[in-house]
């Protein structure tokens, strides 16, 4: 079976990874060098999402066990389940969180509530002051260093006959396989579009309106800033994904770090440099020992965010031999997202947890 993956980020790497692994013939195309795309700037954190849909509760809790299979046949490939730290600065806000954290423990997560001071003794870099109220650590969190990542399933890819070529934008979705912008038509069997927001131009030419948020949607947070910064000091560390008041941070490699705050990501879009330094001034507050850190890169996209927040997974309507999957968190839900298309795309049959999220639940646009 021939079979085409269109986007090489999280998800479609992911796909062409578990398809290659079947026996089948696949070529996994990207229109960007791997560094410039959006899953190779994500904030990565790798946790189950508690928003009240059992369907999608269930989705992104088997998804934390996907990134135990992977990691399983894939060593040493960018996933950590380091746990999270997270704490708030206002009463109200302590409430939701330990709201979330009763219901999380109610499904089976692990929720762990500590005091500032043994919060401290996890992580002793941090800042976290003793009227910071309670602090919860959910051990079994992760988190993804998205450029190692993608790296190590290209290439573990490659020895199961997978090919790649990370130079070839694709121009149309055809009937027998797609057209590239350079004009090279590759034909197969099967395509499996996974190219983010660019999903749906390439669907309209296919004649299927993709349902995706729009940048500047009213309710939905789609622009996001991710900032990394220089080295930290050594002797510094940070071990885990950390939520804090007004800032987030995670570990990358090279004793760096990811920023990402989401009281800058509402006021996008803005000039990147100075929005940049708003979230790294955030951060000597938090972690006092990278006060001297600056910004090596930053990064402004747009998520590929379904108009009601969860994953389009699935055939298209009409289209037999194409498959489409466009969701937000492409780092936490990749490895799974994989092993159902690996399953329905060469007939093994439906996946029980994929049912809720097909595109033709969407009215026809």
């Amino acid at each position: 079976m021939r079979i085409v993956v269109v986007g090489a980020g999280a998800v479609g790497t992911c796909v062409a990874y578990r398809l290659a692994r079947t026996g089948a013939s696949v070529t996994l195309l990207g229109a960007d060098p791997p560094e410039r795309t959006l899953s190779a700037h994500s904030f990565a954190w790798v946790n189950p999402v508690d928003d009240g849909n059992a369907d999608y509760w269930a989705l992104t809790h088997e998804a934390q066990a996907a990134h135990r299979r992977l990691a399983a046949e894939i060593p040493d490939n960018g996933f950590h389940p380091a746990g999270n730290l997270h704490w708030t600065d206002s009463p109200e806000a302590a409430t939701t969180l330990l709201e979330a954290t009763a219901s999380y423990r109610a499904k089976g997560w692990a929720a762990e509530q500590y005091t500032p001071r043994a919060a401290r003794r996890l992580e002793p870099a941090l800042r976290i002051p003793d009227d910071a109220g309670p602090v919860v650590h959910y051990p079994d969190d992760g988190y993804v260093v998205a450029d190692r990542f993608l790296e190590r399933l290209r290439a573990a890819g490659r020895r199961h006959g997978l090919r790649v070529r990370l130079d070839a934008p694709v121009a149309e979705l055809a009937g027998d396989g797609v057209r590239l912008v350079s004009g090279e038509r590759i034909t197969a069997d099967a395509v499996v579009c996974c190219a983010g927001r660019t999903t749906a131009g390439l669907l309209a030419g296919r004649g299927y309106g993709l349902p995706l948020a729009g940048p500047d949607d009213p309710g939905v947070l789609t622009r996001g800033l991710l900032v990394q910064t220089s080295p930290m000091p050594p002797g510094v560390s940070l071990g885990r994904v950390v939520h804090a008041p007004g800032l987030s941070i995670r570990p990358h490699h090279g004793r760096r770090l990811v920023l990402r705050c989401q009281q800058v990501d509402v006021r996008l879009p803005q000039d990147t440099g100075v929005a940049a330094a708003a979230v790294l001034a955030r951060l000597p507050e938090v972690l006092p020992a990278a006060a001297g850190v600056t910004v090596e890169a930053a990064f402004a996209g747009v998520r590929p965010m379904p108009r009601d927040g969860r994953s389009i997974v699935g055939p298209v309507p009409g289209q037999d031999k194409l498959y489409v999957i466009v969701t937000h968190s492409g780092l936490t839900l990749g490895p799974l997202l994989g092993e159902i298309a690996a399953r329905e795309v060469t007939g093994g049959g439906e996946h029980e947890l994929a049912g809720a999220f097909r595109p033709g639940r969407f009215a026809p646009a």
